[in-house]
């Protein structure tokens, strides 16, 4: 059996939202003015309540990444993330007690992939993208991995294999579903890690 811990990644790992970086990082001025009706029109249904984060999350990925060449090194990238080192070290801990270290994250897995890589974690489950080739649809394949959705893929990812004792960190209502799963879980708001009370 063995002993794992399923951290998200934004706002618990780190202390900003990894997507919104990666976007910027990719803006093109082009796409942004060719996109302008679209995104204008996302901006105000998700005020509204219309949209919620994961359907922005597809808008955007589409306009921004169809066409990405998912194989160019995002080193860089991952070097320039803001980190939570609190929640970091107390992971770091408890690897030398012996556990796994999962990402749990509503992320694309083309750039989630190179944070696990960098941080030297034994993997990730995450918003999955369709690929041509080598370069990106656009699309994202299957759900976006929040809420409901982070519990069932940890059950996927882990398949018939039984658990030992599980730890997780999250830090918001999209984590709420896999800190209740977890034996022990911590909800983290920048600095300040408690125990969550399922």
């Amino acid at each position: 059996m063995q002993k794992i811990i399923f951290t998200d990644l934004d706002g618990t790992l780190t202390l900003k939202d990894t997507y919104t970086k990666f976007v910027l990082q990719n803006l093109n001025l082009l796409k942004v003015l060719k996109n302008l009706p679209t995104l204008a029109t996302m901006l105000i249904k998700h005020k509204l309540k219309i949209y919620n984060d994961d359907d922005v999350k597809q808008i955007t990925f589409k306009i921004f990444f169809e066409g990405y060449d998912s194989e160019q090194s995002l080193e860089s990238f991952a070097e320039e993330i803001p980190w939570n080192m609190k929640v970091r070290k107390l992971i770091e801990t408890k690897r030398e007690e012996g556990y796994k270290i999962i990402i749990v994250t509503a992320s694309p897995d083309v750039y989630v992939k190179q944070v696990c890589e960098y941080l030297g974690y034994d993997g990730f489950i995450s918003t999955q993208t369709q690929e041509n080739g080598r370069y990106l649809s656009g699309m994202f394949t299957g759900r976006v991995c929040n809420f409901d959705e982070k519990t069932q893929r940890i059950k996927a990812f882990m398949g018939k294999e039984e658990l030992g004792h599980t730890i997780s960190y999250g830090n918001s209502s999209g984590d709420f579903a896999m800190l209740r799963f977890c034996d022990e879980s911590y909800f983290v708001k920048k600095l300040d890690i408690k125990r969550f009370e399922k």
